[in-house]
């Protein structure tokens, strides 16, 4: 039993790491262990590789002190899970260490992730209120699938992996019926831009599937979702749970791509701007509120739905994007999402508490255990 003193133990499971610190996001993990202790609760950093076998306790590191620490410490109560799986062998190191931990200690995860784009955009299908904000999206199949798909949608798709971040490996198809054309734009696996013209529209078919290489992918409409210069923006809502354990609206900010670009992830050179500013200067005073306040609605309703489905969740990154009409889309959603956007648009606020909640939230799980 967690006593209201001890408050229990938290541990941030995040990547192995080369350099001299052994793990990833340490300057993310050394802001939640200060927070951590300022909030009177123990917080660590470890890795799938400091959980070995037989053992009760697990190497670890905890920032103190002006430096990090490593030692041995309790296993912990809650794990924050931000061990980023973009390969099948650190996938299998993960799921080999938390099944070690849970031999030796009952814990519970602070959130749980989304198992796929596709299985996310059903689910959002299940909630009647969000549907006309859904792009028409289905899972890729094959090339002769994608060739209906183009005849279907005025010859154009957005493609990208069920399990993709950073807006690499997208990619965005024109290929009219009128045309044996095909062209496509996109990012490949280095997140590096991609422009390639194709003849014959089975070539390019082609070599979109090898592209893919049985890689889980989603097609979806492709909307126009550019500022009025053509710059692609989105909009990233960040939702969390707080002290309360209840979801709020910590920030948003829109990010903007460089022209001739197909996305507008900050990893991939995008610009971060504050959100409802920059909605009025596209938009107008009045439509650009009106949409701030449609992103803001559907924030709040979008965590419940997918709580409904997969279970526990503690944040959510959702990304929106708006077309010229200022009619607003549900791209996608992140149950590990980044929050450097807050920093860089100068919104402090929105920053500290994008660090604060997931700490004041594990606090609420462990003071509520029986």
């Amino acid at each position: 039993m967690i006593n209201k003193r001890a408050r229990g133990m938290l541990g941030i499971l995040v990547r192995e790491a080369d350099g001299i610190l052994p793990f990833s996001e340490a300057d993310f993990c050394r802001r939640l262990c200060l927070i951590g202790q300022r909030r009177g609760m123990k917080v660590y950093v470890f890795t799938p590789s400091s959980v070995s076998a037989g053992q009760s306790s697990i190497r670890g590191f905890c920032f103190e002190n002006g430096s990090w620490q490593q030692r041995m410490y309790a296993p912990p109560d809650i794990v924050y899970d931000r061990c980023f799986s973009y390969d099948r062998r650190t996938l299998h190191r993960k799921h080999i260490a938390m099944k070690r931990l849970a031999g030796v200690h009952q814990f519970s995860y602070l959130t749980r992730g989304l198992s796929g784009k596709w299985n996310v955009h059903r689910a959002l299908l299940g909630c009647p209120e969000l549907v006309p904000y859904l792009p028409d999206t289905l899972p890729y199949r094959t090339e002769s699938q994608l060739e209906l798909w183009l005849d279907s949608h005025q010859g154009e798709a957005f493609l990208k992996p069920q399990h993709g971040t950073h807006g690499k490996r997208t990619l965005h198809i024109i290929s009219p019926s009128s045309s044996e054309k095909l062209l496509l734009t996109g990012r490949d696996g280095q997140n590096q831009i991609l422009h390639r013209q194709f003849h014959s529209r089975q070539e390019g078919l082609n070599w979109i599937h090898s592209f893919i290489a049985n890689r889980p992918y989603i097609m979806q409409a492709y909307l126009e979702l550019v500022t009025s210069g053509k710059e692609p923006f989105d909009i990233r809502a960040l939702m969390q749970k707080n002290a309360q354990g209840c979801w709020e609206l910590t920030g948003m900010a829109a990010r903007i791509g460089a022209k001739e670009t197909l996305t507008s992830n900050l990893h991939g050179g995008g610009v971060p701007r504050e959100a409802e500013s920059f909605l009025r200067s596209e938009f107008g005073i009045g439509p650009g509120s009106r949409i701030a306040d449609t992103v803001r609605e559907l924030s709040g309703k979008i965590p419940v739905c997918l709580e409904s489905r997969f279970g526990r969740l503690a944040e959510l990154g959702i990304d929106f994007g708006v077309d010229r009409s200022g009619k607003v889309w549900v791209l996608e959603t992140n149950s590990k999402p980044g929050r450097s956007s807050f920093f860089r648009i100068g919104d402090a606020v929105s920053a500290r508490k994008s660090f604060e909640n997931p700490i004041l939230y594990a606090r609420y799980l462990l003071l509520s255990k029986p």
